[in-house]
């Protein structure tokens, strides 16, 4: 099922992991996921995925707040956390057990290299070959289809086969921990996210998502996957590579900059205005088709 995509009902979102300060890419993304909700005179929600309690921390989630403040990136409901969730992830799990459609699976990553697994793609060894009940397992979701289809509002009809690109995922991992996939699947219809503005690096993701939206029987949103920001090495800016604390850095001249990346041409004295005045005159002027289908948009210098 697809959701509504009216101006009148057009509800977005931003998803970040707080394992660091917010960075120019994420930022990037950011504006671009607000300017399109703004556009179209939709809501712009703010969900932090801090699903992983290792790689996780909360100060992080609340400089991220800050920094989004610092840039007049303002959301409209409350912020969304993903660890008040865990119970909407085992119901979930739960449900699909009970129709059978997932199984437990022992396999390491050395077992899966032992048995040089094609491109990552997994085998179903262990629905073959059900591992003992005492023994600490991950959950796989069966693939009951093969082919995904949707048209991403950015690289245009994406196709992609389960089945011979991925195998039965993960959904639950050993740890007890629901996967990003089930967990997002999950969020974005709890938040009833109708249009997903993200980079181009999730674009793999996206196929996997749909097939547990329609396993659950969830609304499919919209999606536009952005190019992703990189170096010249064409390494994605991120905290790994050492992209900066945009936090640190001047508000105007950084929007600007990233509309840049947006393919605006905006005008020198945009650097003269406050930083909601310099959104403001994107949200006028903004049309995702101005946004040329690739995967990665290099910045020499970030």
């Amino acid at each position: 099922m697809t959701t509504d995509t009216s101006d009148s009902w057009y509800r977005g979102r931003f998803a970040p992991s707080p394992t660091g300060p917010l960075h120019i890419g994420s930022l990037y993304t950011a504006v671009a996921s607000f300017i399109d909700a703004k556009a179209h005179n939709g809501q712009w929600l703010l969900r932090i995925d801090d699903l992983d309690p290792l790689r996780c921390k909360s100060e992080h989630a609340s400089q991220i707040l800050k920094t989004l403040e610092q840039y007049a990136l303002y959301w409209d409901e409350d912020v969304f956390y993903q660890q008040t969730r865990y119970p909407a992830y085992q119901y979930a799990l739960d449900d699909l057990r009970d129709q059978s459609f997932v199984y437990p699976c022992r396999c390491s990553r050395k077992e899966l290299e032992k048995r040089h697994i094609n491109k990552g793609v997994y085998d179903a060894y262990c629905f073959k070959h059900p591992p003992s009940s005492k023994q600490a397992s991950a959950v796989r979701i069966k693939l009951l289809s093969d082919s995904i289809s949707f048209n991403d509002q950015v690289q245009g009809r994406i196709t992609q086969s389960l089945k011979s690109d991925v195998g039965d995922f993960i959904i639950y991992r050993k740890d007890k921990v629901a996967s990003y996939h089930l967990a997002v699947a999950l969020d974005d219809a709890e938040q009833r996210i109708t249009h997903i503005v993200r980079g181009h690096d999730l674009l793999d993701s996206t196929a996997r998502q749909i097939y547990l939206q329609q396993q659950l029987h969830l609304s499919q949103p919209n999606y536009a996957h952005i190019p992703v920001l990189s170096d010249i090495n064409g390494d994605k800016l991120s905290k790994r590579t050492g992209a900066e604390d945009v936090a640190l850095l001047g508000v105007n001249h950084t929007l600007i900059k990233v509309l840049g990346y947006l393919n605006f041409q905006p005008p020198a004295e945009l650097v003269t205005y406050t930083g909601s005045e310099i959104l403001d005159w994107a949200i006028n002027h903004w049309s995702m088709a101005n946004i040329k289908p690739r995967a990665t948009l290099t910045i020499p210098n970030h």
